[in-house]
């Protein structure tokens, strides 16, 4: 007998669940005036069959109970059931339950014999006719077959019998929908099959204002959609609402949301109780990664090997809380999933994650799902884990995800037991940390910095990603104490990094550290080669040497973990103070190439900040706006760059002064940075560029200001070379203007012996230059030929241009000029300023010409946008379209579209023509 008596826990099961199902009085009003009538006329009239189906939580269970409750007021004897998914397969299961309230002798338990092939029938018939009786069933959808059958029976036998069941289930929980099609297919009782729907809007309005009070219609139709139409979960919504004191209306619809969710999950969780404790382990999983697996691996997850899966999934498909995909799998509602899983413990919680990541692993599932999985998860102790957690940073700091990324990487060194591994994990976060948190970064990299177990390799990277990153202070006193420890190559290459963030060793505001050595005459490593190269290169010494050092550190420094950035640099920097961009360039795109993930987010701003310079410096403006404003936008995205900002500015204010661009550069000359760029050593940049803005609007004493303050703050630092920004040229020449002779003079021969020491073409054109203008000197042309000697060497950019107008203006106009040679460097500028014809040089050239030979006005000239005119120009001084192309950087065709433009607006017939008016415009 024991093999098929019921668990005990059914009814209490039924019972808990009615606490939260039961819906409140007024809510199917129809069903039960119907139900009433039933009951109450039970003692006169024959059987009668009740099924209440609908889907899960219409209230069908609710209804039920009302039936069973208002026949007991009555005087009906009752007999009740709830029918369950764990015991669906259990003969019987319902009967038992059914008849195990009766006392009858003559009622045998269940278990069919040749004599009584439906046990205890003939009993509760007889029982029946003794007393009106009522059969009220639950989640008729999990019904046992044989108890389905014996239910058949009963009502075919029961005639002229005052009997009553009333049966309530979901209509298709079961993935059966045959339940209530079977009862009431068996002759001879009456039969009412009620179908339950969602609550009508009337309805959802009538029970808001019962409990809530009056309701505007935002606040009403969200109780709707939250509750579903459920009558159990609008009631305890509503309820739970009402009891905070909020008046309805549509400014509490997120507090009638955060309500709901708590509803929600109160009903989810009493519908797995009542499930049974293999579904609700399903559900547990399901919870976890339920959208992330198939529902067989699901089942097999959860060790629900006993479950019809079918009838599992199909119930649960109806479940309040869960959805069924597309795809075919199942999943709880985001909102749902910390309640389902806050019943766990925290070893099973994170034991059944761990399990759900390693089968997920093996079912292919992307890296971002199992990682997630992961994150909650302890410990897999598997190589698989650190593997995919890695995979799916790389991924977070690609689309920016950078708090993501630190969790996971974080993660990943709790998994790894190599030490020079984690370390390197460890790296790695503090990289990711730097980008949005740069305090949290600076702790890790302090921390891997000072402990001497560190790996050298990983040190001397945390090191340079802490200067990378906006923390020399931290590095400093960090690398200071390291070195007193470290020893050989190592300590070679943190001498090189210190240095890297003092060169000079006259930063402001630097904290004072332990005295550290200096850099080596002959550099032992290639960091220390590069850091040197740039020492000497501030203050403006030994070019030769700069530039042989600097191309030796680019060359040697081949590290299997990648570069050192700051070093890189340091070197890059270095050559282009010496004029040798081409290498300069080279070791710029060689580091960007070679860097990735969170090193290059921290490292790219600077290194296109200094890639920009080097093409202001060669001319190529287009080129250099390119790249800073690519550098401006990946310091946006930085946490800590305000020291980088002043460097940006400064040099697209000069780009956007040679471009002629002259308003947008006024305007960023405006722009206020924060108070900490005023510390960076890039500050003077921008004062030097403020000074060109205030020159260039005739105001030369704020010029002058500018000037003198931007040196203040080099010299300061110990920053001699004129090479960085000709700031004593420009001062100088600021004096000329206010007649200030001796003074500007007295800057003009400092820059001229500063710039002879130093040596680079483009420098020492420049202070010739400058001396010849303020000099007044008789002999200017040699001055000036002696200037254009110099920056023949030099790339060319704006000094070259320079120089370039000045030496054919003298040899157009001093005595001796050479008129041949002037005609043609003013065709040089001419071609060299084309690109930009608002540009300064390009005015200047125009006008050179015209003073040549005097020029005839285009008409219809002024029409042309900008863009037509640097076409036009081009196009008749003989390039071809390609040409064109290529140097503005568009496309032929963009090319084309412009000269047919051009031609339009001119009203010439074409290219001929063209070259016609541009020779006669300039002069030639």
């Amino acid at each position: 007998m024991t093999g098929w008596t019921p668990s005990p826990h059914v009814w209490d099961r039924t019972r808990s669940a009615a606490a939260v199902e039961d819906p409140p009085s007024r809510v199917r009003a129809r069903e039960r005036t119907m139900m009433a009538a039933v009951l109450d006329g039970l003692g006169t009239s024959g059987p009668v069959l009740v099924t209440l189906s609908g889907r899960s939580g219409l209230g069908q269970s609710a209804l039920v109970r009302w039936a069973a409750d208002r026949a007991r007021a009555s005087g009906h004897r009752v007999l009740r059931a709830r029918a369950a998914l764990s015991e669906s397969e259990l003969p019987y299961g319902v009967v038992t339950q059914l008849l195990e309230p009766l006392d009858v002798p003559s009622v045998t338990p269940p278990g069919p014999t040749r004599r009584e092939p439906f046990p205890g029938l003939a009993g509760l018939l007889r029982a029946a006719r003794a007393c009106p009786t009522v059969l009220a069933v639950e989640d008729a959808h999990w019904l046992d077959r044989e108890s389905r059958h014996w239910l058949q029976a009963l009502l075919r036998r029961c005639a002229g019998t005052p009997l009553a069941v009333v049966c309530g289930g979901d209509d298709a929980a079961a993935a059966d929908t045959g339940w209530s099609g079977e009862l009431g297919s068996a002759p001879g009782p009456t039969a009412h099959h009620l179908t339950l729907a969602p609550l009508p809007p009337d309805e959802v309005a009538a029970e808001v204002a019962r409990v809530c009070g009056r309701a505007d219609d935002a606040f009403t139709a969200e109780a709707g959609r939250i509750s579903g139409g459920h009558p159990a979960v609008l009631h305890d919504l509503l309820q739970r609402f009402a009891a905070l004191g909020h008046r309805p209306a549509a400014a509490q619809v997120p507090v009638l949301r955060a309500a709901g969710s708590a509803v929600l999950g109160d009903h989810l969780m009493s519908a797995v109780r009542a499930l049974g404790a293999e579904a609700g382990e399903v559900v547990r999983v399901l919870a976890v990664c339920g959208d992330l697996l198939d529902f067989p691996l699901v089942r097999t997850l959860a060790r629900a090997g006993s479950l019809n899966e079918r009838r599992l999934r199909a119930a649960l498909a109806r479940t309040t809380g869960i959805r069924a995909l597309p795809d075919g799998r199942l999943t709880v509602d985001p909102v749902l999933r910390v309640r389902v899983l806050e019943e766990m413990t925290t070893d099973d919680r994170t034991d059944l994650h761990v399990r759900a990541a390693e089968l997920a692993h093996r079912a292919g599932a992307e890296d971002r799902a199992v990682a997630d999985l992961l994150l909650a998860a302890r410990q897999a102790g598997a190589p698989w884990a650190i593997h995919t957690l890695r995979r799916d940073a790389d991924h977070a700091v690609r689309e920016g995800e950078h708090d993501r990324a630190a969790a996971l990487l974080a993660r990943a060194a709790e998994e790894e037991q190599d030490p020079a591994e984690r370390a390197r994990l460890g790296l790695e976060v503090a990289a990711v940390h730097l980008v949005t948190e740069p305090e949290a970064g600076d702790l890790r990299i302090e921390r891997l910095i000072r402990t001497p177990q560190t790996p050298a390799a990983v040190r001397l990277h945390a090191a340079d990603l802490g200067l990378t990153g906006g923390g020399a202070d931290v590095v400093r006193r960090s690398l200071a104490d390291a070195l007193t420890t470290a020893d050989g190559a190592e300590r070679d290459d943190l001498l090189a990094l210190f240095w890297a963030a003092d060169p000079t060793g006259q930063a402001i505001g630097a904290p004072s550290v332990p005295a550290v050595p200096p850099l080596p005459q002959r550099p032992a490593t290639p960091a220390q080669a590069a850091v040197r190269a740039w020492q000497l290169a501030l203050y403006g010494e030994s070019l030769d040497e700069v530039g042989s050092l600097a191309r030796a550190a680019l060359a040697d420094d081949r590290r299997p973990d990648g570069p050192l950035i700051q070093p890189a640099l340091a070197a890059c920097g270095a050559l282009c103070l010496t004029d040798a961009l081409d290498d300069a360039e080279s070791g710029l795109n060689r580091l960007l190439g070679a860097l990735d993930g969170s090193r290059l987010r921290l490292a790219a701003p600077q290194i296109l900040a200094l890639r920009g310079e080097l093409n202001t410096r060669r001319g190529r403006h287009a080129q250099a706006e390119r790249d800073l404003e690519a550098a401006e936008q990946g310091a946006g995205a930085l946490a800590r760059s305000d020291a980088l900002l002043p460097h940006l500015y400064g040099i697209r204010i000069i780009v956007d002064v040679e471009s002629g661009h002259e308003d947008a550069a006024r305007e960023r000359a405006a722009t206020p940075l924060p108070p900490a760029a005023e510390d960076s050593e890039h500050w003077p940049r921008l004062l030097f560029a403020r000074g060109v803005i205030a020159l260039r609007a005739g105001n030369p004493v704020e010029a002058r200001d500018q000037f003198r303050e931007c040196g203040r703050r080099l010299l300061s630092r110990h920053h001699l070379n004129s090479a960085l920004v000709p700031w004593r040229s420009l001062t100088a020449l600021t004096c000329h203007t206010l007649g200030e002779s001796v003074e500007a003079r007295r800057l003009s021969e400092q820059e001229l012996a500063l710039a002879r020491r130093w040596g680079a073409g483009s420098t020492l054109a420049w202070a010739q230059l400058t001396a010849v203008l303020v000099a007044g000197r008789e002999d200017r042309l040699n001055g000036v030929r002696s200037a254009m000697g110099a920056v023949r060497s030099a790339p060319t950019g704006p000094e070259y241009a320079r120089v370039l107008a000045e030496y054919t203006a003298l040899e157009m106009t001093e005595s001796g000029g050479d008129r041949r040679m002037a005609a043609r460097s003013l065709a040089e500028l001419c071609a060299l300023t084309a690109a930009h014809p608002a540009a300064p040089m390009a005015v200047r050239a125009r006008a050179l010409a015209r003073a040549a030979t005097g020029t005839v006005a285009v008409p219809g000239w002024d029409a042309l946008s900008e863009a037509e005119q640097q076409s036009a120009l081009l196009a008749g001084r003989g390039r071809s379209n390609r040409d064109i192309a290529a140097l503005l950087e568009i496309s032929s065709r963009a090319v084309e579209l412009r000269l047919a433009r051009v031609y339009r607006k001119l009203r010439i017939n074409g290219r001929q023509e063209l070259r016609e008016l541009v020779r006669a415009m300039e002069g030639h």
